[in-house]
């Protein structure tokens, strides 16, 4: 029997809207330890890359990582389900594609949030596998969470795409072999996504739906 084809999303910046709560949640750590907030626009430049490398950018060399990362993480938790909207759209996209394909997740985020949030919106029905770098043991650019999908799924690359939002997204996917549709909802423009190799940008994942046809 053969396989629907293989749709693989990342989270923040393509199907939910992240960046609330992470300025409440890194604001509120920061206040801990008595630093100053930042801003959206700060946090829309530093995403992307795992909650590690964006507190070590706003601790500076002034808080220990090691310090201002547990105070995040926790501060975090606390705001994510409510100020993680789902784009416009994503959730009745999802539904429509779970219908022709099959879906799965792979984030920089801690699994647990990514589970959370995917259970919160009432996708977890609707994914064959939700990863995080805890599964595998690594970050997305390195492809071991494509890999690790294509391995649960038993898809192969050629019918499989990897969404994206950001350059790091592209990067994955092209070490993994498959190509990225990347949608410009989140951090990156169309052409940032462009430059880094995507096979086509698109303005959100409703876009997804009609691309596919």
């Amino acid at each position: 029997m053969k396989l629907h084809p293989l749709l693989i999303f990342d989270l923040d910046g393509t199907l939910v809207d992240s960046l609330p709560g992470v300025v409440l949640g890194l604001n509120a750590a920061l206040a801990d330890v008595a630093l100053k907030p930042i801003d959206l626009a700060w946090v829309h430049r530093n995403v992307g890359l795992g909650a590690r490398r964006l507190v070590a950018a706003a601790a500076g060399d002034v808080v220990s990582v090691d310090e201002l990362l547990p105070r995040f993480r926790l501060r975090y938790r606390e705001v994510l389900l409510d100020n993680s909207p789902p784009f416009p759209g994503v959730d009745e996209a999802l539904r429509q594609l779970s219908l022709s394909h099959v879906l799965a997740v792979a984030s920089n985020k801690p699994l647990a949030w990514v589970e959370d949030l995917v259970a919160h919106f009432g996708w977890s029905e609707l994914m064959a596998a939700v990863v995080g770098p805890e599964t595998v043991g690594v970050y997305k650019p390195d492809p071991k969470m494509l890999e690790y999908i294509l391995r649960e799924t038993g898809h192969t690359k050629k019918d499989t795409f990897f969404v994206g939002d950001m350059p790091v997204d592209v990067e994955t996917g092209i070490n993994a072999g498959i190509p990225v549709v990347g949608v410009t909802t989140g951090a990156a423009s169309s052409e940032d996504l462009r430059q880094a190799g995507c096979t086509v940008v698109l303005e959100s994942i409703n876009d997804l739906v009609r691309w596919i046809g």
